[in-house]
């Protein structure tokens, strides 16, 4: 059995040789769950950009910075609209 301690602000360092048997590291995240009186961590892996490759379909590849530009453009619009005439 391993032990660990909770500080002052509630964090639990979860130790070396759970992380390791778990295959959990920095960035992934956990589901925190009571079971019979119990706190159950499950581990959530973090994904990584190529994990999501090819989640979504698209008919091209997208420039990300243009597709930015093209959701913003008329954000910029509508809160112009807003503004008296200077």
């Amino acid at each position: 059995m391993t032990m660990s301690h909770i500080d002052q602000k509630g964090q639990v360092v979860v130790p070396k040789e759970l992380r390791d048997v778990v295959g959990i590291g920095p960035g992934d995240r956990g589901v925190f769950d009571i079971q019979d009186g119990r706190v159950v961590l499950t581990p959530v892996p973090a994904r990584t950009t190529s994990d999501l490759l090819g989640i979504l379909r698209m008919p091209k590849p997208v420039n990300v910075k243009d597709a930015c530009q093209d959701y913003q453009n008329p954000l910029v619009d509508k809160l112009k609209e807003g503004q008296p005439d200077a």
